[in-house]
């Protein structure tokens, strides 16, 4: 097992790590020859939680890679965020012109990763070089432990849709929504909430919150929405999205026809999408009955794709 890189935009991982940052301590980084993929999921209870996903063409991210494993060559592993984060940070402000990655199963002394309970027997290795005032080069080399998985990766598949959604591309400013609905959930402490999407007249997408007895309020958006349908439910990229949108190839055929959709999840995992689809460039909407997801292009390079995918819950009345 390989994995020797030379990082070329360590500001697009940097902020686009930051969108995510929040939701787990523990992310898993999924390297292949030509895409790393960043996934937050609890593996535990993975269809009851969100999932992340965010992509990166590999040459698009690194000057040089190097990933060779047995496993088709790809390499996963489990590490903590904020201490990629702080490293990353700590890389911007020495003003270094590159940054280089290893994966090293032996410490510098030549002993053996420690095998803690964690299972963390490896750690990536950062580093990287910097002059001083002085015009001395400073060397910086930071390790994280790892978590290498290999009875995992059946997890490790991109999530989609069980059946024909509607697909809706959200406006900029339709991060203000969260806003609104944050405010009602913190006056009502209700965590449960039925989203009504419709492609009838201009499109209306309404958040349906209530509570036996006590009140029942819809709040929608109230401008025009661009609503269209899939064709399939295998994942697809954001750009194959958009490609398909603007040549109109995305109407279903009339037995399958999908104008309206009801979906109910828990209002905190729809809340917890708020930084990412305030963060992107472009955000898309995928709901049906089931499950629902943003797929988000970070900026107008079409570079990094981010999906956040959601479950919805069944209700007993």
């Amino acid at each position: 097992m390989k994995l020797k890189l030379t990082i070329k935009d360590t500001e697009k991982l940097k902020d686009s790590l930051q969108l995510i940052s929040s939701a787990r301590k523990f992310v898993v980084l999924k390297f292949t020859p030509k895409e790393l993929c960043i996934i937050s999921i609890n593996d535990q209870v993975i269809n009851q939680e969100p999932q992340i996903w965010i992509k990166f063409p590999a040459d698009s991210l690194f000057e040089s890679i190097e990933v060779q494993s047995l496993r088709e060559n790809t390499i996963s592993m489990e590490l903590n965020i904020d201490l990629l984060l702080q490293t990353l940070k700590n890389f911007k402000k020495a003003n270094s012109e590159g940054l280089n990655i290893r994966l090293q199963r032996t410490d510098t002394s030549g002993q053996q990763g420690v095998n803690s309970k964690n299972g963390r027997t490896a750690s990536l290795a950062l580093f990287y070089s910097n002059m001083n005032i002085n015009s001395n080069t400073l060397n910086h080399t930071f390790r994280i432990p790892v978590k290498i998985l290999r009875e995992n990766q059946n997890l490790l598949q991109e999530p989609y849709h069980s059946q024909n959604s509607l697909i809706m591309r959200l406006p900029r400013e339709f991060v203000t929504m969260f806003k609104r609905l944050e405010k009602f959930k913190k006056a009502s402490g209700n965590d449960i909430v039925t989203i009504r999407a419709s492609r009838t007249g201009n499109g209306f997408l309404g958040f349906i919150l209530q509570e036996e007895n006590k009140f029942r309020v819809t709040i929608s958006w109230n401008n025009r929405l661009e609503v269209h349908k899939s064709t399939n439910n295998e994942p697809e990229s954001v750009r194959e999205t958009l490609k398909n949108i603007n040549s109109s190839q995305m109407e279903s055929s009339e037995e399958e026809s999908v104008d309206e959709v009801q979906l109910t999840l828990k209002l905190n995992h729809w809340q917890q999408a708020s930084k990412i689809v305030g963060g992107c460039e472009i955000v898309i909407l995928y709901i049906n009955d089931n499950e629902c997801s943003f797929h988000c292009l970070f900026d107008d390079t079409g570079e990094v794709e981010i999906l956040y995918f959601v479950n919805g819950i069944r209700v007993i009345t």
